[in-house]
């Protein structure tokens, strides 16, 4: 082999080695121009322990709605509804039938009747506590439960009572029976000296009846049970008591 040939022969082997080499090592990469370089977008990172929620921060808005709550649940107060009431001691003009109550007694009594129907925001005003003296018979009368005889004379004017209130009520030594009796569902009531109750117990029970309301049989403790001391109202009794005081003052009843 000739001198050229022997270097073309060893050129060709060369090209051919590089060309595989070409073949078998990556391109270099040509960076790309600011611009087109795209932008990371922030990862949210949770480090080192979780911060508790400031106690003083949670504890107003928990009361604050708690507050809101109450008020918007919360029953509205009822008013007050007062009736006047006039007070007579019943004696008669020997004194054998007179009351042995006082002023102060009687003045004492509704201290507590007012306790009682403050259950039904009802207040029970007194206008005027007044001894009168009536004639024997018509105390006679009321001791056998005669009561239309002694209105009569009062219609008449034959018992002087100076003033008159949407309830009236009579205090007297006998009742012939009876602690107290709202008669002929009128806005009078009568009351004996000595009851087997509490004087404001059987007080408060006549003005119930007024107030239209009827006897209870199933339970002792409410002010409509005859012959115990009793003295609760229920809700239904109060709505009733309140409905027919307002048509009370209002001279419907």
């Amino acid at each position: 082999m000739t001198f050229l040939k022997r270097i073309f022969s060893r050129l060709s082997i060369v090209s051919i080695a590089l060309l595989a080499i070409a073949c078998t090592v990556p391109p270099t990469a040509e960076p790309l121009p600011p611009t087109a370089v795209p932008t990371a977008r922030p990862i949210a990172t949770v480090t080192g322990e979780p911060t508790p929620l400031a106690i003083e921060t949670v504890l107003p808005t928990i009361t604050q709605t708690s507050e809101a709550l109450a008020t918007s649940t919360q029953v509205p107060a009822r008013e007050t509804i007062v009736i006047p009431i006039a007070i007579y001691i019943l004696d008669d003009a020997d004194d054998a039938l007179s009351s042995q109550r006082t002023i102060a007694d009687i003045e004492a009594i509704y201290e507590r009747v007012n306790e009682i129907w403050e259950q039904a925001d009802i207040e029970i005003e007194v206008q005027i506590i007044q001894r009168v003296t009536v004639p024997n018979e018509l105390l006679l009368g009321i001791n056998r439960r005669d009561f239309f005889s002694f209105f009569g004379a009062v219609n008449r004017g034959e018992v002087n009572l100076p003033s008159f209130a949407p309830i009236v009520g009579f205090y007297s030594k006998e009742l012939g029976g009876p602690n107290g009796i709202n008669p002929s569902n009128s806005n009078a009531f009568f009351v004996m000296d000595t009851p087997s109750v509490y004087d404001e117990r059987v007080t408060s029970h006549e003005i119930g009846h007024i107030l239209g309301l009827h006897h209870v049989l199933d339970d002792a403790g409410r002010l409509l049970y005859s012959g115990t001391n009793g003295m609760s109202l229920t809700e239904e009794e109060q709505a009733v008591a309140r409905y027919a005081a307002e048509g009370l003052l209002a001279g419907v009843r």
